[in-house]
Order: C-alpha cells, then sequence, then structure tokens
C-alpha cells in the first residue's frame, strides 16, 4: 500500500510504489512576494472579493478576485476546503486565490490577480512563470487562455471589462484545463522587454475565441454549477532561468497538496461474496466528503459482492483522522464528516443499483484509527470508510 497523489493516480494504479514529499514555494528563488497567499493582512475574511487581504495583491478592473482561506467561518462562503465555488484544499498552506476565467457569452466579468515583483526585470533575460490551478467544481464550463501579462506599471481599470493584453506565456493556451480533483501546472517562459514590475494572472482572449467545453459536475456535489469557468490558484513563482528547458511543471509531482491513501493490484480471484466486500476500504483526502474518482473501482467490487449475494446487508462505518478531528473545534461543519463520507460511499452504491434498504451508515469520527503512528501515512489510512457485513 502506499500513499498516491491524485495527480498521478490513474497513470501509477497497478505500477511500482510511489510516495510524494511535500514542496512549498522557494520563497528565495521567486521574485513573487507571497506566491501561496498565506501573508495575510490580519483581517478576517467575510465575503467574496477579498484579494487584497493577501499582502502584495490586488486586482487589476473593478470586479474584485476572491481569496479562499481555512481562516475564514464557513457562513462567509470563501473558506476551505468547501466555499461558494466548490470544494478543494489548498496546493500548500491554508490559502489560494480564485478568478473568473470565462463565462458564457460574457455575461459575468472576468477577474484579474496582480502584483508587484520584488525586482524589476532584465531586458532580454529569461524568466520562468508558474503557477497552478484548478478548476472550481460549480463551473460548467472549462476554459483554455489561462495566461500571465507583464507590465512597467500598475493595472487599475475602474470598470468591471476584459483585458486584452498581447500575452505570450505560456507560449500556446489551447489547452482546456479541466481538472475539478487536482492541481495542475501552467507554466512558460518570458523573455523581458525591459524594467517590467507588475503581473497579471488571467484571461486576455476574446471571449468568442476562447476555446472551451463543458463539464460534469462531481459526484457528491449537490449545488448547482453556474455558467463560467472559474480557477482556483495557488504557488505563483517567477524567477529567472538560463535556458527555456529550465522551466517545467513536472515539480508537480513532488507536491503533497492531496494525500489519498490506496492500495495496489485487484481483489483475489475465489473469494465468497462477504468476503470481498469486507475487504475494501474506501478512502479519502483530507476533508473531502465525495468518492474520489481513484476509489470508484473498490466501490465496484462491494456492489460486485452484494450483487453476488442479494441477502447480503452491509453498515458502512466513517471516520477521519487526527487532523480534522482537531479541526472541528473552529469548523462545526466538519463534525458529521465521517458520517457523511459513509453516505457518499452508500448513495454511490445505490446509484449503481444496490437498494438503499440493505445499507446502514455510521460513523466513528477518530475514536478507532486504523494506524495510531499520527504520520502522513498513518493519517492518510484513518481518512476512510470500512465494511462491515451485518449477520
Amino acid at each position: 500500500m502506499t500513499i498516491i497523489r491524485k495527480t498521478l493516480l490513474h497513470a501509477l494504479l497497478g505500477l511500482l510504489p510511489l510516495t510524494m514529499v511535500a514542496q512549498d514555494i522557494d520563497t528565495t528563488r521567486s521574485w513573487i512576494a507571497n506566491g501561496d497567499f498565506e501573508q495575510l493582512d490580519g483581517k478576517k475574511l467575510k465575503r467574496p472579493g477579498g484579494i487584497q487581504y493577501a499582502k502584495g495583491w490586488s486586482s487589476a478592473t473593478g470586479k474584485k478576485a476572491d481569496l479562499f482561506s481555512e481562516n475564514a467561518t464557513v457562513e462567509s462562503t470563501v473558506s476551505t476546503p468547501k466555499n461558494f465555488a466548490g470544494e478543494q484544499t489548498a496546493l500548500s498552506g491554508a490559502n489560494y486565490a480564485g478568478v473568473r476565467w470565462w463565462s458564457y457569452q460574457n455575461k459575468e466579468p472576468r477577474t484579474y490577480l496582480q502584483t508587484q515583483m520584488k525586482h524589476k526585470m532584465k531586458k532580454d533575460s529569461l524568466y520562468c512563470v508558474r503557477f497552478y490551478v484548478n478548476l472550481a467544481d460549480l463551473s460548467k464550463y472549462a476554459t483554455g487562455e489561462l495566461g500571465a501579462y507583464f507590465s512597467k506599471d500598475r493595472i487599475e481599470k475602474e470598470d468591471a471589462l476584459s483585458l486584452t493584453y498581447d500575452v505570450t506565456v505560456p507560449a500556446v493556451r489551447s489547452k482546456v484545463y479541466a481538472d475539478m480533483f487536482s492541481w495542475v501546472g501552467v507554466c512558460g517562459t518570458y523573455e523581458s522587454k525591459g524594467n517590467e514590475e507588475y503581473m497579471i494572472i488571467g484571461n486576455f482572449g476574446a471571449t468568442e475565441k476562447t476555446v472551451n467545453e463543458k463539464t460534469k459536475r462531481p459526484k457528491g456535489e449537490t449545488r448547482p454549477q453556474v455558467f463560467s469557468a472559474y480557477y482556483y490558484i495557488d504557488n505563483v513563482e517567477v524567477y529567472q532561468v538560463k535556458n527555456r528547458t529550465s522551466c517545467s511543471c513536472e515539480q508537480l509531482k513532488d507536491a503533497e497538496s492531496e494525500y489519498i491513501f490506496s492500495r495496489k493490484g485487484v481483489t483475489p480471484p475465489g473469494l465468497k461474496p462477504a468476503e470481498k466486500a469486507e475487504r475494501q476500504t474506501i478512502y479519502f483526502k483530507r476533508f473531502q466528503r465525495f468518492v474520489d474518482p481513484s476509489m470508484e473501482p473498490w466501490v465496484q467490487d462491494i456492489v460486485e459482492a452484494m450483487t453476488e449475494d442479494p441477502a447480503m446487508k452491509i453498515e458502512l462505518i466513517g471516520h477521519f483522522d487526527s487532523i480534522e478531528n482537531d479541526r472541528t473545534r473552529v469548523r462545526p461543519d466538519l463534525v458529521p464528516l465521517a458520517k457523511e463520507r459513509a453516505e457518499a460511499v452508500r448513495d454511490a452504491m445505490v446509484e449503481a443499483g444496490i437498494d438503499t434498504g440493505r445499507i446502514t451508515v455510521s460513523s466513528k469520527d477518530a475514536t478507532e484509527p486504523a494506524d495510531e503512528s499520527d504520520s502522513e501515512v498513518g493519517r492518510s489510512k484513518n481518512r476512510r470508510v470500512a465494511v462491515v457485513v451485518k449477520k
């Protein structure tokens, strides 16, 4: 068994074990002073449009970009992991930003992130530009045109208009970023024209020319989607490089943003239905309420076992880890998390054809850990739903 990063999960199932190591922004190298949005001005976030509370960040137009924080109250709608746009944990730390990249027929104004870099750029020098995005769950669309623009002067447009500057980073912006589960890197090199001091992140393309595609709402998310493409943004970096090949997004593989515990291989053949069902354990990333796509094969194994034995009834028991348990003291919305996980597994099974009357749900919270080491590996084992066949 091993910890698996969701970004790589589908490619790695059945391959060699891989352990991910946390990697934050290298603040000594990056020219962005607060690229992970962790430094706040001390005020408590209460509503959307609060990007100015992240030190060094602002909006370039009259429609303000958003800031999400673990320290915001749930009622504010800008908390993490769950907020008005969906549900996601930060790539690193506890905070991230949010930008509306595109909307159907341009009915909702775009938003932009702006920051002043630590230094002015040097003419003809190369810079690696990198940030990470995650499509918010309630976005009806996913888009391309994820880009960065560099300017000598601060951009301050009072109107909520779309900006139409010439953008060169990344070089190709036709890729559609549709991943609602993992943080995905956007990167490219920028050759300075001289003395650029400000960076803006957003969509600078025409609405009708912005490549887009419709998305499906994640399982377990019941809120309605909106007719726009909204992206969370985290870990923004700019730093000098000697050549273009030195700038890539490969280091995302070393990031510990979404640990989920999984096992290699498949269920051995020849097991009795009850043995097959009780063998399955469904794991979750931290604060996750819905069944992760990576866990769907194990849910299907339970479904198959109950189909083989129509008389079988089971109990699904939800658990969470010590960090989630501790966080319930200040996050009352997390109190039912363990039971909600069991309910999510039940709902997936009912959707697959199992009668809901054959399934009961309960929770043990963090009182019966599978692993008491309190390591990251151990905690990932504890975020789970176990199966007990009813005698």
